[in-house]
């Protein structure tokens, strides 16, 4: 029988140690599993000299990788967004997300990229929509970034009740207002407006 050796000095003074390491996904949750750590006692190399971990490792992210697109395909039916009109924008097969979700397909490693994406930037399936067209895809992309940026702009300044502005380019407008307004039990609320404006051309 054949002892196991060293790989760099060759020596079978080996001694074998268990640690946790954590592996974590995007959209899938993190994991805690037990591996193998070979260490030699003469030459101090350490490493996973037999392959003893590999199994476990890549059960662990298979794992993770059906929870990350289980996750993301729930998000998107709780968000009112159907799988079919998903479907219908990425001009993919009728039912694959079903399938996914399901567990009765496991999808590669693009579709895992893939819905990634689009949970990461949901605007990218208005794009889709659109066939990819430049022109769209880009406002697309400009309105989507204004309502991430609108609520970390203060447009109030000194004691305006309202001002307004426009920042402007050869291709596109973006048009603001601030104002405050009083309800019926004269309390005070801001309001802020804004509006892309690009060129049709």
């Amino acid at each position: 029988m054949n002892k196991q050796r060293c790989p760099a000095c060759g020596s079978i003074d080996i001694i074998d140690e268990k640690k946790s390491i954590l592996i974590k996904k995007p959209f899938g949750g993190q994991d805690n599993i037990e591996i193998h750590e070979n260490i030699c006692s003469i030459c101090g190399s350490r490493g996973d000299f037999f392959n003893q971990n590999e199994l476990l490792i890549d059960e662990t992210i298979k794992k993770l990788q059906q929870k990350s697109i289980e996750n993301i395909l729930n998000y998107f039916i709780d968000n009112k967004v159907s799988m079919s009109s998903i479907e219908r924008a990425l001009e993919i097969p009728q039912r694959t997300l079903t399938k996914w979700r399901n567990r009765t397909n496991v999808p590669s490693s693009a579709g895992i990229a893939l819905m990634r994406f689009i949970k990461l930037f949901p605007w990218l399936l208005e794009v889709a929509e659109n066939k990819y067209d430049y022109s769209e895809a880009q406002k697309i992309h400009i309105n989507a970034a204004i309502q991430k940026l609108l609520p970390e702009i203060d447009f109030y300044k000194e004691n305006f009740i309202e001002v307004g502005g426009i920042v402007a380019t050869s291709g596109s407008a973006l048009l603001y207002r601030y104002y405050e307004k009083k309800n019926i039990n004269k309390q005070e609320k801001v309001f802020n407006e804004v509006t892309l404006v690009t060129s049709t051309g």
